[in-house]
């Protein structure tokens, strides 16, 4: 590390001693938007030679080694007026530029063009949230899910990548939690960015990222977003949001309270056989209206105390409550006994989570910042269950009473600086602090007899980190970066009636993460990189909490978890708007859901389960088109996924395919017709085989009265979200399936009133585990 902070060292003494200085800008229109297309031309200050040239990207332009004198500036873009000014250039320059409409009045005007809303650089996916299609949408958790090669889980509690497992979720540069996220308004969204290779400054935890940048205005005022969406899946679905913001020209406060009413509809079926124990079981289980209430809330402020310091906190606060009663039906046989049971199962469960945290930023000179922050969250869920079993049609009986409660707490803490050492290269570097302290409580009631289980099980996690990352510009081609993260990491579970813990671990890991983009000319670039990373389990994956699912399988937690290394390596080619990509990983102990069952086991157990090896390789190609009033997205890739374990059934690994395509037509002024889905081949891997499926989606949207925004969506019209799955692993031969409830007609109505508010809310969680809390 030393010889490389000489080089970044010796690369900034250079270039100081040629006296070569940068000219950054950023472009806006009369209400403070980027202006995303125009021409930027550096002259001499007698404007008789052009000196430098560039384009605008996004609204921001960059002319680098620029020599230290007198220039002549013009910035030109199609339908404002050109803008001019002389410069001076003895140090670094900053330009902040507004360009004032070029009005020509016309009689009538008729725009037949469309803007592709998903855009692709450097293997990346990026939604433009501002786009009818998405902005009519009243759930962010539905925006996302539009992404190609994201994934919603059917209970919309996780996200997962093709190919890449679990992202994390960035705001700007600062981390999130889903339930954050989720609590969001769409409509303070500007645009949602799925990052394959993310750089070294984001977590060792994430082979991908989930970036949102929300929009900044900076006009005084208050604005307040109203919302509703009726869906028709199974039941009958109600989502309700109000998002209010208020600025008085510098600080800003935010508000949000969304009430959602979800009939929810669930049903698995699995035929599992473990031959040595003489053990089979056919089961159904149908959830056909579980009650949830889901009640999310938040608030923020921030203050600038300059330009470059501010304080800002922010809170969310989620409840969920879920009243369900189910039926499993039943055909198990035990050794010589077989029987055929039907169980009715009620649940009363509520989960409640809270998250605040304090930022402060500090710019301690011109080329050093300073950020630190303190979180606190916390997740409480109580769980009331009472189980009915009848066998052979004796009659219905009462069999078990359980009460469940699981908390836990979560400090965390963190310092990063940002140490510009010249004008090409940058040191990023800070230490992570967190402990998170659970109580898993479980007590299980036989009526009629004096017999009660109790289970309590505490659970402790300690987690120390430091980072360094560089980056420099090597030349006008070359852009390198290398970092790495080391981890120390303490565990410790235990009953509370035990001597000796069940779990106890103490590990110290380093990822290092190497990157390297070369520019080929101004349509091509290269990006080749290197990463070592960590998944770890939910906090909640290591309690000792159990679901009942029927006299013989009950789904539960794995309290034995441990975490998953990954070693990937990564290119993209970016031609134009084309990326070619691909990849090559292992994974160390991956997890997978399985069913279990040892000797001594009463019952056997779906869980999370570690294997021990995984491999594969990815490859694809991402084409974005546009051509008047229809625009297109259109992505496919190829998968080789291998997973072994030393007790499991291996079987011959086959690659599978992944299609995605985004059709929208405009059809009038404020009218778009989408349609669009995604298709998976069946997946082998090597011991889990997954079915394929087609999945189509289409949507209406349009415009009332310039405020009111309506969309008709359909979802999954296929209905071919059931996913199918078997595996032999562990002496259990298993084969299931999932049923989804994707289709969906659903019906939402926007409506803004108020001006626009807000400077940017400046927030960022200190906690990196906040996805692991659930």
């Amino acid at each position: 590390m030393k010889h490389v902070l000489l080089i970044f060292f010796t690369i900034g003494i250079v270039v100081s001693a040629e006296a070569q200085f940068l000219i950054k800008g950023k472009v806006v229109d009369a209400y403070n938007q980027p202006i995303s297309i125009g021409d930027v031309l550096l002259y001499s200050v007698n404007k008789e030679d052009l000196v430098k040239y560039t384009t605008l990207v996004d609204g921001s332009f960059e002319f680098k080694e620029v020599a230290q004198k007198e220039y002549w500036l013009q910035v030109s873009a199609l339908g404002y007026e050109t803008h001019s000014q002389e410069i001076s250039i003895s140090e670094n320059l900053e330009l902040s530029i507004q360009l004032l409409e070029d009005v020509t009045e016309l009689e009538s005007v008729e725009v037949v063009a469309l803007k592709n809303p998903i855009t692709t650089k450097n293997g990346n996916f990026k939604i433009d949230v501002q786009n009818p299609v998405f902005s009519s949408m009243v759930d962010p958790l539905e925006v996302l899910s539009k992404l190609p090669n994201v994934q919603i889980s059917p209970n919309r509690e996780s996200i997962s990548v093709v190919a890449k497992g679990s992202p994390l979720v960035y705001l700007g540069n600062q981390r999130i939690s889903l339930d954050e996220f989720i609590a969001l308004s769409v409509d303070s969204i500007e645009s949602i960015e799925l990052i394959n290779n993310p750089s070294p400054k984001y977590e060792a935890e994430g082979r991908a990222v989930i970036l949102i940048q929300l929009k900044q205005n900076t006009e005084k005022g208050t604005g307040v977003t109203l919302g509703e969406t009726v869906s028709f899946r199974q039941n009958i679905n109600n989502y309700i949001s109000g998002n209010g913001n208020h600025s008085n020209g510098k600080w800003n406060l935010r508000g949000n309270l969304n009430y959602n009413t979800i009939g929810q509809w669930e049903s698995n079926t699995f035929v599992f056989a473990i031959p040595e124990e003489n053990i089979y079981s056919d089961y159904l289980v149908l959830i056909p209206d579980n009650k949830r209430m889901q009640l999310n809330s938040g608030l923020g402020f921030y203050y600038p105390i300059n330009d470059n310091d501010y304080i800002s906190f922010n809170t969310i606060f989620r409840r969920q409550t879920d009243k369900a009663g189910f039926e499993t039906e039943t055909l198990l046989q035990n050794g010589s006994e077989v029987n055929e049971i039907i169980s009715e199962t009620q649940n009363d469960n509520q989960r409640d989570y809270f998250s605040g945290n304090f930022n402060f930023n500090k710019q301690l000179n011109k080329n050093l910042n300073l950020f630190t922050g303190i979180q606190y969250s916390a997740f409480n869920q109580k769980l009331h269950t009472d189980i009915s079993n009848n066998y052979d049609n004796e009659g219905l009986e009462l069999d078990q009473t359980r009460n469940q409660d699981y908390n836990i707490e979560s400090l965390a803490a963190r310092v990063d600086f940002e140490q510009n050492l010249s004008e090409n290269s940058r040191l990023d570097f800070g230490l992570n602090w967190n402990e998170a302290r659970a109580d898993a409580f479980s007590e299980v009631i036989l009526p009629g007899t004096v017999n009660q289980e109790i289970t309590n099980y505490d659970y402790e996690e300690n987690l120390y980190a430091i980072y360094t990352n560089a980056e420099s510009r090597i030349g006008e081609r070359f852009n390198f970066n290398l970092g790495a993260r080391v981890e120390y990491n303490q565990v410790k579970g235990q009953l509370k009636n035990d001597l000796q813990p069940l779990v106890e671990r103490e590990n110290t890991r380093i990822f290092p993460k190497v990157g390297l983009n070369l520019t080929i000319d101004s349509t091509k670039t290269l990006s080749l990189n290197y990463a070592r990373n960590i998944n770890r389990p939910n906090f909640s994956r290591t309690s000792s909490v159990r679901v009942f699912i029927n006299p013989f399988l009950e789904a539960g937690n794995n309290v034995d978890l441990i975490p998953t290394i990954t070693n990937e390596v990564t290119s993209n080619l970016q031609v134009g708007n084309t990326s070619i990509f691909g990849g090559v990983y292992t994974n160390q102990n991956p997890r997978y859901f399985l069913i279990g069952y040892s000797e001594n086991d009463t019952v056997a157990l779906l869980a999370e389960n570690n294997l021990d090896r995984e491999s594969g390789f990815y490859a694809g190609l991402t084409v974005p088109f546009s051509h008047k009033s229809w625009s297109s997205t259109n992505s496919v890739s190829l998968t080789y996924n291998k997973i072994k374990d030393s007790s499991a059934v291996f079987t011959k690994a086959q690659p599978y395919l992944y299609v995605y395509t985004d059709q929208q037509l405009k059809v009038a002024k404020d009218t778009i017709v989408s349609v669009g889905g995604y298709a998976l081949t069946p997946q082998k891997e090597g011991i889990i085989e997954r079915n394929g499926m087609v999945v189509l989606n289409a949507s209406v949207t349009t415009t009332i009265f310039k405020k009111l925004q309506c969309a008709l969506r359909f979802n999954d019209i296929t209905k071919a979200m059931n996913f199918d799955e078997g595996y032999s692993i562990n002496g259990v031969e298993a084969n299931g399936t999932y049923y989804a409830d994707g289709r969906e007609m659903a019906l939402s109505m926007k409506y803004s009133f108020g001006g626009n508010s807000a400077n940017k809310f400046k927030n960022k969680d200190v906690d990196e585990n906040l996805n692991r809390i659930k």
